[in-house]
This record gives structure tokens, sequence and C-alpha cells, in this order.
């Protein structure tokens, strides 16, 4: 099943009901979270779609994009992007379309795990203040 990417940003800040009352979400499982965790969680793994829920009014505050996925070397992200996301993003070809980003983290290793960067983008003249997070693999390329 394939997501409209686009239609499911401009949710952000709606519910979860909202969200199946208009078809932006074709899976029936709600959203689920640990007792006593502000958050609600809906992945959708087979979509590289992942999006967080605020658990009071089930209201979209998150979605996360899995434009690669660790363990398989030739996952093609499966659903459109929104212009002007593509599948495939250079770290520069990010910073020459959206500018310099807010915030930044550099590469880093964590429990033999290493982490490429993490840039933190502000995004402008959307119905709701949102930012922007992007992760890159440790090639550059964004992943996340």
């Amino acid at each position: 099943m394939t997501i409209n990417i686009e239609a499911l940003i401009r949710f952000l800040g709606q519910t979860y009901h909202e969200m199946i009352v208009q078809g932006i979400i074709p899976y029936k499982t709600k959203p689920s979270g640990e007792y006593g965790d502000p958050d609600l969680n809906l992945d959708m793994v087979k979509e590289g779609v992942f999006l967080s829920f605020k658990r009071d009014g089930m209201t979209l505050q998150e979605i996360t994009l899995r434009i690669q996925r660790d363990g398989i070397k030739e996952w093609i992200f499966p659903n459109d992007l929104p212009t002007p996301l593509k599948a495939e993003m250079p770290r520069q070809w990010v910073h020459d379309t959206f500018g310099e980003p807010d915030n930044a983290a550099p590469p880093r290793k964590v429990a033999n795990r290493s982490f490429g960067w993490t840039e933190r983008y502000a995004i402008r003249d959307f119905h709701i203040p949102i930012a922007m997070q992007v992760s890159y693999d440790l090639d550059g390329m964004v992943k996340k």
C-alpha cells in the first residue's frame, strides 16, 4: 500500500480519527504505546513511515520517513515524496535546497553503532510551526 506523503504532512496537528475519515492512513490498526507514555505510535514498516501521536487527543505530532532501511540494501522508499524531496538526497543537495540547518549534530559512535550527521531545519509558510530533522548515513546520504 502506498501513502500520500504530502497529504500526511498536511495532517500534522490533526487527529488520528480525522486521518482515518479522510482515508489518509490505509491501516485500521490504532496507534499504541506503553502505559504512561505521553505518545502513541503507528509504525507502517512496509510503507517506510512511522507516525507519532500525542496520547491526549491522538493528534499527529511527528512523521518519520525511512528513506533507507538498516539491513536492507536494495530498499526503495515505496511512496511518492513531495517536492522538493527525492529518494536519494546527499547532504550537499539538502543544504543547497533548504539552506543551512538551524542546528546540527556531527557524526558519532554510540555503543559500537556509528551515526552520520543529524540536522534540523525550520519549515516556514506552513499552517503550524514545524521543523524537519534530517538524519544521514556515514556516506552523507539522507537516511530518514
